[in-house]
């Protein structure tokens, strides 16, 4: 186990960051280049990397503030400003590590600098291990998404 750091993402790493999204990332759709790039580009102050002593990308994490939500949700919901986590990734080989909760708790440190007072995430329910870090920072389950299919 190497030495790793947490960084802001960098244009050149966009490429790496689309590997790990291809292999680790419960999009419904496989995430083009055109994807990471708009995900880059919508929050570039909020995307993070891991990256180890010889400048591998081992994981990264990204989000944004939700813009155009009602005030009465708002007021429900008792926040201010919302912030999404819109996609986070850890190489297989490098979990167990704290990777994971560093690139998390660096998104949420930059959501909370810049007011946000509400963090949503959406995860499928398979992914125990994702879960698991999230309720282990703080994050409650609000809603289920269900689906029925014939």
């Amino acid at each position: 186990m190497g030495q790793w750091k947490i960084r802001k993402c960098r244009t050149e790493d966009l490429s790496k960051v689309l590997l790990l999204a291809e292999e680790y990332t419960s999009f419904d759709a496989m995430p083009t280049m055109a994807d990471i790039e708009t995900i880059y580009e919508r929050n570039i102050d909020n995307f993070f990397v891991a990256e180890d002593d010889r400048g591998k990308i081992l994981g990264f994490a990204t989000g944004y503030e939700k813009k155009g939500i009602p005030q009465e949700v708002l007021m429900s919901w008792k926040a201010k400003r919302v912030g999404y986590v819109d996609l986070m990734a850890v190489d297989l080989q490098h979990r167990k590590q704290g990777i994971g909760t560093a690139l998390l708790k660096s998104v949420l440190d930059e959501f909370k600098a810049q007011g946000i007072d509400t963090v949503h995430l959406d995860v499928p329910s398979e992914e125990q291990e994702a879960i698991r870090l999230y309720q282990r920072l703080g994050f409650k389950t609000r809603a289920y998404s269900m689906v029925w299919q014939f």
